[in-house]
């Protein structure tokens, strides 16, 4: 609409100077000019301020055009260095686990290694690490995590990397005691988390106790820490307490573990 208006004005003072240019012989051809020119002055001026927009975006056009480029090489530069800021995160982040793990392991001979990825079979749960049998790893091996806390045993061996199962995996079952009472039991996964079984009725369980590798019937070292007993649940009638424990590793974000190989004087 805007542009119609505009065009109806452009037609009109196009016939008022074809006016002018025919009556300019005559003698009171200056005084009309001159009134014609005082009229048209502010048509003149509401034109030009009409037309300035767009005469401004084609003189800057090409200005417009370098701003976009600009715009598109900054913002590629800045992907560019978040990129690598998380990369340094993520490596700060690894080596300050790695120095926690050294500095609670105590006297045990480990092997440290890198979590490549989290097993994506499925009905598994597990982690996949860069280390294997050319690096002295075999299947049966605790896996430590945070606070050099049992998160898993090595169970298969490639040259270069293994396959680490984790405590919550279905088919996990590691033999166990109590701090406290050392009341022995079997630390298995279930639908609701960690559990233990065979733990007898009447045995002497209490929230928080500390649960531990046992020496007995297990392969791996005793001592290691494996979690703490979250909830207990004793029935009359039942031969063994429902026992819930919270495990003290979080797998789902870890980045370096440590492979026990051995055990020298004490449990770490």
């Amino acid at each position: 609409m805007v542009r119609t208006r505009n065009a109806a004005w452009l037609v009109v003072l196009l016939v008022a100077a074809l006016g002018a240019l025919v009556l300019s012989p005559l003698r009171f051809a200056g005084d009309l000019e001159a009134r014609l020119g005082a009229a048209i002055a502010p048509v003149m001026a509401s034109l030009h301020r009409a037309a300035r927009p767009a005469s401004d975006v084609l003189l800057h056009a090409g200005q417009l055009s370098a701003l976009t480029e600009e715009n598109a090489a900054l913002r590629d530069r800045v992907a560019q260095l978040e990129s690598e800021a998380a990369t340094l995160r993520e490596g700060r982040t690894a080596e300050e686990q790695a120095r926690a793990l050294r500095s609670a392991v105590g006297d045990a001979t480990y092997l440290e290694a890198s979590v490549t990825v989290l097993d994506p079979s499925p009905g598994r749960r597990g982690l996949l690490i860069d280390r294997g049998s050319a690096h002295g790893v075999v299947a049966g091996q605790a896996v430590l995590g945070p606070g050099a806390a049992l998160i898993g045993v090595v169970a298969e061996v490639q040259p270069t990397a293994a396959r680490v199962r984790l405590l919550d995996d279905p088919r996990s079952a590691i033999a166990v005691a109590l701090q406290q009472s050392k009341t022995p039991g079997v630390l298995a996964a279930g639908p609701e988390g960690l559990h233990l079984d065979f733990v007898p009725t009447g045995s002497a369980v209490a929230i928080g106790d500390l649960v531990l590798t046992s020496p007995i019937g297990g392969q791996l070292p005793a001592g290691l820490l494996v979690g703490r007993v979250q909830a207990v649940e004793a029935r009359p009638e039942a031969l063994f307490t429902a026992v819930r424990v919270e495990p003290y590793g979080d797998a789902s974000r870890l980045l370096r573990v440590l492979i026990v190989t051995s055990v020298q004087g004490s449990a770490p």
